[in-house]
């Protein structure tokens, strides 16, 4: 083998792991994002080197195992990758961490819970569990709705979110009059869950309800609802972005559901532009899979730049001096930020916005007011 002069010769790409957890109509538009902002950098001169983007496809939760994601962290970890982009589970982000801290490689993930974070694993939240509770109880606060239902299913971030709705209810002066759980996953009885639900939830007569859910059977419950109890007021935690899939929007019809997508977003609305240019003739993501996508890929190659060496250790140094950092999400001041004892990156109180389905389309429906 021939040696070589590495003074003199190109910096070679570093590698950067992606674990893509999610199905094909969420991690395309991923990978569509990620390739787009990494040719913006390229463009500005930020960053010399390049990236080598390895890409596996785990059939993770709720689905499938999560062991399975565990096995593609580490299979990207074996192959020499400086960090790992993703999950986007949760129950994938909670169980990936420690092991991040074991391999010692920096894990930025996306789960909207705050039970993620370590050393080593960081979060650019889809749908920040505190934020998201918090701007739906203001919302049915500022509506005047004092005594709720709700449902929520059997997810570990759901039972997380459920308590921080409970502590903002309590402060807010909301009574919970009843719950019901359901399950994660899409099974056969699914139907006559809901119907069941319904009448139990009904016979306590409550001014609104508030569902908190973690994916497609949040679809089927909006559908029940929106067929079965459409006088009721409704609103829904994040998993409300099912409102944005074209085989289950209509069924959201008439309810509300907390989004990081905020009209005001300067941040997001150029990307979008950028997006259509770069991918001409497609049809434009939604705000809130435009928003997470690029602050997710934005923050890591922010980090990468501020990174003292190139090793897996100095890219982390590197993302815990992100300061900031405008983001896609959220409302037109929401930032990104990190520092060695803090790995959650969105703030602002604007983080999570409301919407509404009306009509077939998602409109703006409210922010936060602190309470």
């Amino acid at each position: 083998m021939s040696r070589r002069d590495q003074y003199k010769e190109p910096a070679e790409p570093l590698r950067v792991g992606l674990l893509l957890d999610n199905p094909p109509r969420y991690t395309d538009l991923a990978e569509k994002i990620y390739d787009l902002i990494l040719e913006q950098y390229k463009k500005d001169g930020r960053f010399e080197r390049g990236i080598e983007l390895i890409k596996v496809y785990p059939y993770g939760p709720p689905a499938g195992f999560i062991q399975n994601s565990i096995d593609a962290f580490h299979e990207l970890c074996d192959q020499g990758v400086i960090a790992v982009l993703g999950g986007h589970h949760a129950d994938d982000s909670i169980s990936i961490a420690p092991e991040a801290d074991k391999r010692e490689v920096v894990f930025l993930n996306t789960g909207a819970t705050t039970h993620a974070m370590s050393k080593w694993s960081f979060s650019i939240s889809w749908g920040s569990v505190p934020h998201d509770v918090y701007t739906l109880a203001s919302w049915l606060r500022k509506k005047g709705y004092t005594r709720v239902a709700i449902t929520w299913d059997r997810a570990d971030h759901i039972v997380e979110g459920v308590t921080h709705f409970r502590n903002a209810c309590r402060r807010a002066g909301i009574k919970i009059l009843y719950d019901v759980r359901f399950p994660q996953t899409i099974t056969p009885d699914l139907q006559e869950v809901f119907a069941e639900a319904h009448q139990e939830l009904a016979s306590v007569q409550p001014q609104a309800i508030a569902h908190f859910g973690s994916g497609a059977m949040s679809y089927h419950w909006a559908a029940y609802v929106t067929r079965n109890w459409p006088e009721i007021p409704r609103i829904m935690n994040d998993a409300f972005h099912g409102a944005t899939n074209a085989d289950a929007a209509a069924g959201f019809e008439g309810w509300v559901g907390t989004t990081h997508w905020d009209d005001a977003n300067q941040v997001n609305a150029r990307f979008r532009e950028a997006y259509a240019a770069r991918y001409p003739g497609e049809t434009i993501p939604s705000g809130e899979m435009i928003g997470i996508f690029h602050d997710m890929m934005t923050t890591f190659l922010e980090g990468v730049t501020l990174a003292p060496i190139m090793n897996r250790d100095g890219i982390r140094r590197g993302l815990e001096m992100v300061q900031m950092l405008p983001a896609a999400t959220g409302g037109a001041r929401t930032c990104i930020g990190f520092s060695p004892h803090n790995h959650r990156g969105i703030q602002g109180a604007d983080a999570m916005v409301v919407r509404r389905m009306r009509d077939g389309a998602l409109v703006m429906e409210d922010r936060i007011d602190l309470f």
